[in-house]
């Protein structure tokens, strides 16, 4: 049965601002087009001094923001296929202050505000996770290379390049058949500047501090760039350096209402109730440093017939982050009840608003600090020549070498405190206030002495990964004359990728526990001190203070890098302590932090090949008419090898502790083997007391526990997979130019090929949750007694059609308005899933499995539109004429995608795709005149699923309610020059919501319930001063 979900109760809200602005850009559009045809078409009728005006008016266009919006409209006019622009016209010159921010300004390109695509609780100021037309098949490059990264996805991370190094951005919307393979969504090209690109000297430089009014911490960054080109009697020599580097400090506050669900207890028949068991609060810290170089070197023949260009990029970048977080734990207490003198109060859709939250005992709150310190650094060598035997062949070959690696930390040291209530009021400005309180609602004493906290847990994690890719092209070019084939263009490319993955469990232990040992209470000198946190200014004053916390003040993540942390923890162990750092855990590879199975190499080979044909021809319709396109085949072999363990459950880890002192399980005092395992089971069994919990063997016949016995020696085995698939890639552009209109149409077949982390195969194998198959309604009799969750290595290419067409209007220098509508249809798309197969240990033992990987499960379309209009109206009297706008809007219509969730709540509901917005649009306004610029930006895009299952518990979807930002800039042209100029960011303070779907059972089917608010988050007001100089 499926079930609607529901919208949160802004969305009229949302509906009726998009209606308004949208009429009001319409208007503009119409009005100012209206005014520059009228104009335009006079013109020929004007006097001389009037053509004088209409070349100063020219002249204007060709300067600052102006000269940015021409260049970047003649690169999508010019274009032989869909694409759009963003350009520099000067160095340093982007619009934004990332490469993120300035692709969310292009037509059909969302971004969200979150680190990772499936983790909604840690914000990015400057973005991430770009997304074209809803689909997250987005192919990254540089200079119409790969832009290649070791991380688990293809794309480059765009914030570890600076913005102040490139020309320009480009996204490709549509194929030709000589374009890489790869990005069904679109591509993104990051373009850097070349020395021919100026046969002068050029020298450049800008000098900026950034500063958030939250962190109040400031950041400094500068950039150059000198280049020149010399003419010899050998041919023209060009040299290019530049290089940039900035330090960003930024800071977010997050309130949390934690896991709302539907309390029968609570609903009266269809008046039902959902309630959070618990409210959370964090402030988060991020730091980033980056650092691009770039050096290009140029050589060409007098006679223009040979190039050679070859150019190295290192993108070097560092960021962490540190927070603090009081959060309740959901492990404990159950769901909460009303209390007397804080009742529970809930909106007209049945979510809790306000109330104190009293679960059974013992109401525990986890105090944890997190760290994280992530360093990553790609370098690009590339090699192109250019020849030119005749006037009408042309041959480019071109070689690349990348390399790239990831070092992460990530480490936790929770603390907790008990009995601690959370009370949830309705707060101001639309974000709940939360304080942890007494049973009575009022501030909490407890929490006042860092000795009533104790040190409950740790958890670390790490990363330590590499790869290269080597690629070679040939690309040869045929021109004809005076005929409708114009040229015939044919190449070949080949690329070896290596990677190597070590990424290790994310490793929670406890330290101490009042039920495992006794409890180490928080420490105010030695390593691990702690100081009081009472998060200051939170949420900009507008909340009260939720608590006084304490935190340790040690630096988690350098302090684990060393070792300190590690010896520092192990003085506040208790006796049942299970927390075991990473590298003293049973298996770990000797000298490293990591198990077999958590290490893996892919190889990754790809063969292509194309064949295009140029076509047009001039005057085809009548005089200024004139018909292009080209017509192509691209083959492409992909071939993958992927190198990881198996790793099998270990009997003394899953029947007994390592140690075998859990005081829970007395008498068990010898070394658990598979010869005493079955007894050590049964025994383990015949304690468990009516109301506890029994473990999931206790469910097994004394053959299937046995079987499952037999399997369990510990072993890790090496084991190689491999696939290969082939691709047919049909494209055909068509251009219809009339006078100042351009016609479009394109269809190509597409593929992108799937993330490396999902392909990836390394397996630990642990042992089936028989009670969760009993309350399923499987039988344990026969259910596969391992499951593992592992990357598909069979997997192949998601593949699509993808439709085009489009109409441009260029009514004026510096002015368009533009259409585009496309439809997508897509096969062989990604989807969770699961099967059975048979997996041998060691000994040879074979047993069945259930795996759970990623598989090409499903099909589906994505269509919609783009609307784009820019115009500058110099036509207007006196000061107005310096005025200007930029504005664009996208509609996205998904079919139904495969997109389910395996949590027992949420089985059977039906979620939207992930990322998907249906509808976003800019809208800037700019002014330009004499030495004066300033710009006013606003992007909005509606809400959408920002993940259909949360990363932590509970494991929800996630979804991303309706959100914009206003961002803007101001230049002053000192003199020829020098510029001077600050940024604004996030100038309205907004406040980005994630709200959780809730579901409740009918008739044994689960529906979905409203969206219920999850979290607020609310970051920096940025400024940047910048100091730009050009020679």
């Amino acid at each position: 049965m499926k079930s609607e979900l529901f919208h949160s109760g802004r969305a009229p809200a949302a509906r009726g601002l998009r209606r308004s602005v949208s009429a009001l850009a319409l208007t503009v559009a119409v009005v100012g087009a209206t005014a520059a045809h009228a104009q335009s078409t006079t013109a020929p009728q004007t006097t001389a001094p009037a053509t004088d005006d209409a070349a100063q008016v020219d002249d204007i266009v060709v300067t600052g923001i102006r000269a940015r919006i021409a260049s970047s409209q003649a690169i999508k006019r010019d274009s032989d296929t869909f694409v759009d622009a963003v350009t520099a016209d000067d160095i340093g010159a982007l619009p934004d202050k990332s490469v993120n921010e300035v692709l969310q300004r292009i037509p059909g390109v969302n971004i969200n505000r979150f680190q990772g695509p499936t983790d909604p609780d840690h914000f990015s100021v400057e973005g991430s996770n770009v997304i074209i037309r809803g689909l997250s098949y987005v192919r990254s490059e540089f200079n119409g290379r790969d832009a290649f990264s070791v991380n688990t996805g293809r794309a480059l991370g765009f914030n570890d390049v600076s913005p102040e190094l490139l020309s320009s951005v480009q996204v490709f919307k549509n194929a030709t058949a000589d374009r890489i393979e790869g990005g069904i969504a679109g591509v993104v090209d990051l373009r850097t500047r070349k020395p021919f690109d100026s046969r002068k000297f050029v020298f450049g430089a800008t000098a900026e501090g950034s500063y958030g009014d939250l962190r109040e911490k400031a950041g400094l960054g500068y950039s150059a760039l000198v280049s020149n080109v010399w003419d010899t009697q050998h041919g023209a020599f060009g040299a290019l350096l530049s290089y940039g580097e900035s330090d960003l400090y930024s800071e977010a506050y997050g309130t949390h209402l934690t896991d709302f669900v539907y309390r029968p207890d609570l609903s009266n028949g269809e008046d039902r109730r959902y309630v959070p068991r618990g409210g959370a609060v964090r402030t988060q810290q991020f730091d980033r440093s980056r650092s691009t170089l770039d050096g290009s070197l140029q050589w060409e023949s007098n006679d223009g017939r040979a190039k050679l260009t070859g150019e190295y990029i290192r993108a070097d970048s560092r960021s962490g982050w540190t927070e603090r977080v009081i959060e309740v734990d959901l492990g404990s207490g159950g769901d909460p009840t009303p209390t007397a003198g804080n009742p529970f109060t809930y909106g007209s859709n049945g979510v809790f608003t306000s109330g104190l939250l009293v679960n059974n005992a013992p109401n525990l709150q986890v105090a944890p600090k997190r760290e994280r310190d992530l360093q990553t650094l790609t370098e690009d060598f590339s090699l192109a020549a250019e020849f030119h035997p005749t006037d009408r062949l042309s041959i480019w070959l071109d070689a690349q070498y990348s390399k790239a690696s990831a070092d992460d930390v990530d480490m936790s040291v929770y603390g907790a405190i008990t009995p601690v209530y959370t009370l949830i009021g309705e707060g101001r400005h639309g974000v709940p206030d939360i304080q942890f309180v007494d049973a009575s609602g009022q501030p909490s004493a407890l929490t006042n002495d860092p000795a009533n906290f104790y040190y409950r847990a740790a958890m670390d994690h790490v990363e330590q990964s590499e790869g290269d890719q080597k690629a070679f092209k040939a690309d040869l070019k045929y021109d004809f004359d005076n005929s409708f084939l114009r040229a015939i263009r044919m190449g070949a490319r080949y690329s070896d990728r290596e990677q190597t993955r070590r990424y290790s469990a994310y490793n929670w232990g406890a330290i101490s526990e009042s039920w495992a040992g006794g409890v180490s209470p928080f420490q105010t000198t030695g390593p691990l001190a702690v100081e009081q946190f009472d998060f200051p200014n939170f949420q900009r004053g507008h909340n009260p203070s939720p608590i006084n916390g304490y935190y340790p003040t040690i630096g988690l993540a350098s302090a684990y890098r060393d070792g300190t942390l590690q010896t520092a923890l192990e003085g506040v162990r208790s006796s049942g302590s299970t927390w075991v750092p990473l590298d003293k855990r049973p298996g770990a590879i000797a000298g490293t932090r990591f198990l077999p199975g958590e290490i893996n190499n892919s190889n990754e080979q790809t063969t292509s090949a194309y064949v295009r044909f140029d076509f047009g021809r001039d005057d085809i319709f009548g005089p200024d008419t004139a018909l292009t396109g080209n017509l192509g085949l691209r083959y492409a072999k992909t071939e993958f090898q992927t190198i990881g363990f198996v790793a099998s459950p270990n009997v003394g880890l899953n029947f007994g502790d390592a140690n075998q002192n859990d005081p829970r399980f007395p008498g068990q005092n010898i070394p658990v083997t598979q010869n005493n395992a079955a007894a050590i089971a049964r025994y383990r069994c015949s304690l468990i007391q009516p109301g506890q919990s029994a473990p999931g063997y206790c469910l097994l016949s004394d053959t299937r526990l046995n079987q499952l016995i037999a399997f369990s020696d510990g072993s890790n085995q090496e084991v190689e997979r491999s696939n290969s698939y082939d691709d047919w890639l049909p494209s055909l552009n068509l251009n219809l130019k009339y006078k100042e209109w351009v016609f479009r149409g394109a269809v190509s077949r597409a593929m992108t090929r799937p993330d490396f982390g999902v392909t990836a195969f390394s397996a630990t194998l642990f042992y089936t949750d028989m009670n969760q198959i009993r309350a399923n309604g499987g039988d344990v009799n026969t259910a596969p007694l391992l499951t593992t969750f592992t990357g598909g290595s069979q997997l192949t290419g998601v593949r699509a059609w993808n439709y085009d067409l489009g109409v441009e209007w260029y009514f004026k220098p510096g002015s368009s308005l533009t259409f585009n509508a496309f439809y997508k249809d897509l096969t062989d798309i990604l989807a969770s899933g699961s099967n059975v197969q048979q997996f041998s240990n060691a000994q040879g033992v074979t047993t069945d499995v259930q795996v759970n990987q990623q598989v090409n499960i499903g099909s589906g379309w994505i269509r919609g539109f783009e609307v784009g209009y820019q115009q500058t109206y110099s036509f207007l009297p006196g000061l107005l004429s310096g005025l200007g706008i930029e504005a664009n809007y996208t509609f996205v219509e998904p079919s139904t995608f495969p997109n389910e969730v395996n949590e027992p709540r949420y089985v059977g509901l039906e979620l939207p795709l992930q990322q998907l917005s249906r509808h976003t649009y800019n809208f800037s306004v700019f002014y330009e005149r004499d030495r004066l610029s300033a710009r006013l930006a606003y992007n909005w895009r509606n809400g959408f699923l920002l993940t259909p299952r949360d990363e932590v518990n509970p494991f929800s979807p996630i979804f991303n309610a309706s959100t914009g930002q206003l961002d803007g800039s101001i230049f002053y042209t000192l003199n020829d020059n020098w510029k001077i100029g600050l940024y604004g960011a996030n100038l309205l303070d907004e406040v980005t919501v994630t709200e959780q779907q809730t579901s409740y059972p009918l008739n044994g089917v689960n529906q979905a319930g409203p969206l219920a608010p999850r979290s607020y988050f609310r970051s920096d007001r940025r400024v940047t001063l910048s100091l730009r100089y050009t020679f």
